[in-house]
């Protein structure tokens, strides 16, 4: 009986330790900002955290559909990332996606 006991506690703490990971600490690009650079083009930065960072943005054209466009690359922290509308778009509304 005891043996079964044991078998249940070990089992149980080793899916609580599973649960709870043991991975190395991070944290997400944080204290970001966006900025328009000009009419087509947002802009914007993270300056604390880890990982990486794009910017994306709106793109909002007179007589046709509104569509999203984003940075194709992931940026680190302390630099600065672009997302450009083309076709005529005009940028607005834009965000910052962490990875």
């Amino acid at each position: 009986m005891k043996r079964v006991v044991s078998l249940i506690v070990s089992t149980a703490l080793g899916a609580a330790l599973t649960i709870a990971g043991a991975g190395p600490a991070s944290a997400d690009p944080y204290d970001c900002r966006t900025w328009y650079s000009s009419g087509t083009t947002a802009a914007g930065t993270c300056t604390n955290g880890t990982g990486e960072f794009r910017v994306y943005t709106k793109c909002v054209r007179t007589l046709a559909k509104d569509y999203y466009v984003y940075d194709p690359t992931w940026n680190r922290v302390g630099t600065t990332s672009t997302a450009t509308c083309y076709s005529g778009g005009r940028a607005t509304g834009a965000g910052i996606q962490v990875h």
